[in-house]
């Protein structure tokens, strides 16, 4: 478990579990906050005054034309382009990470829906709806254009049920393994039978009455489910439900939580009517009060908070290469089973891959940065501090940084920034 010792520490690990990561100066105003008041910026900025976001996307025309390989590739650049810009300057960061965190959940992944509209659309549904109600976000999932060509429910007909996504609603998505049967997930993917995508239509989705079977169902004990709706309030309804959920959550911005802290997360969800903010709200309460515990960080909160402290000056073209590099590339999870987790973040090859990733970016960071600045005089503690770890640098990593030769570098500093990020004192959140 970690423990912390003042405000500034609380908060600290607060950005670096809840946003992507913060300028020089905001660590300064949210401990001016205290605790209760940064969980409150977080979970409700509307309270604060922060007005709503539109989509990233809400302005852009995108042209589809598969003949035109440059056009694509650059298109989706440019989506690329506005979500990263989003990321980095939202104020409104953990609507963000838990837009993250459900696409994460989802994996819906555009190598196979193959059309960026329908993506973006998806991902927009995860931020949209991703601090609600949870019974919309499945609704909204289990009729996505994106999900329904992910998991074949296109192909899903009253005379074929395809078992696909009725099989991840249950095992990923809702209740998890071992909270259901064969039998389960038989009726559910009849019960979700009917469901098409229209390409020509602008990839708009539509209920085919002829191809669905409306024969009721029996789905984790409730009668009579017979389609989306009573699916969804049979799975939600589930007591594994709630406790599913804040299980994922709680270990995504937590780290791995005992048994107990689930089950009262879990408790606090259902007494909440599935409401996910106040899942959020409880989280990272507990996370402040000591319930986390060190957690290796994934290449995309790595990278972005390391841009966004040192104000390094990257292009989106070589930050998706980076991530790709990482082996965490932007909408593209590598199975319904979502990123790879601790196991391949500290792998060998990954830990080089993130050494080569800092020493590029240390290269991109303006000579007056604060945390260039700090590197370049030896403030270990000022340049810790400036990355969200005001307890300072381990002793290993200070060793290292006191023994670096940082003259073979372009600059000053950019030898030692490099070794800072790449530190396992970053790696673990």
């Amino acid at each position: 478990m970690i423990q912390f010792n003042s405000t500034r520490e609380t908060v600290a690990f607060l950005a670096r579990r809840a946003t992507w990561g913060l300028v020089p100066g905001e660590l300064d105003e949210l401990e001016a906050l205290g605790v209760e008041g940064t969980i409150d910026l977080l979970v409700d900025p509307s309270g604060a005054g922060i007005a709503e976001e539109p989509s990233a996307w809400a302005d852009w025309e995108y042209t589809y034309d598969q003949s035109d390989r440059d056009l694509s590739r650059a298109q989706t650049l440019e989506a690329l382009d506005r979500w990263r810009n989003r990321l980095q300057t939202t104020q409104r960061p953990l609507d963000h990470q838990l837009a993250w965190f459900w696409h994460d959940h989802f994996a819906v992944s555009l190598q196979v829906v193959r059309y960026v509209p329908a993506m973006l659309d998806h991902l927009d549904l995860c931020w949209s709806l991703g601090r609600g109600d949870f019974r919309k976000l499945i609704r909204a999932v289990t009729t996505d254009a994106a999900m329904l060509v992910f998991l074949d429910g296109t192909t899903s007909t009253g005379a074929a049920p395809n078992e696909n996504f009725g099989r991840e609603l249950l095992e990923l998505y809702t209740v998890g393994i071992n909270n259901f049967n064969e039998a389960d997930v038989k009726a559910a993917a009849v019960a979700l039978t009917g469901w098409n995508v229209r390409p020509r239509f602008g990839w708009d989705t539509r209920f085919v009455p002829r191809r669905h079977d409306d024969t009721p169902q029996t789905l984790l004990g409730v009668e009579r489910v017979h389609d989306v709706d009573t699916t969804v309030a049979a799975v939600a309804s589930s007591p594994a439900c709630s406790v599913f959920i804040a299980s994922k959550l709680g270990r995504y911005l937590l780290g791995d939580i005992d048994n107990s802290t689930i089950f009262a997360l879990g408790s606090t969800f259902e007494a909440a009517d599935l409401d996910i903010a106040t899942l959020v709200r409880a989280t990272l309460a507990a996370g402040a009060a000591g319930k986390a515990t060190p957690m290796v960080m994934a290449p995309l909160p790595w990278l972005l908070q390391s841009i966004k402290s040192t104000g390094a000056l990257v292009e989106t073209s070589s930050l998706a290469r980076a991530l790709g590099f990482l082996g965490q590339p932007l909408a593209n999870p590598p199975n319904v089973g979502g990123y790879p987790g601790a196991s391949t973040w500290l792998a060998s090859s990954a830990t080089a891959a993130r050494f080569s990733v800092a020493t590029a970016l240390a290269t991109k960071v303006p000579a007056e940065s604060p945390a260039l600045v700090a590197a370049r005089g030896g403030d270990w503690a000022g340049l810790a501090d400036l990355l969200l770890r005001p307890t300072g640098f381990s002793e290993p990593t200070l060793a290292a940084l006191d023994d670096l030769d940082d003259s073979v570098t372009t600059r000053p500093g950019e030898g030692a920034l490099a070794l800072a990020l790449a530190s396992p004192d970053l790696l673990i959140a």
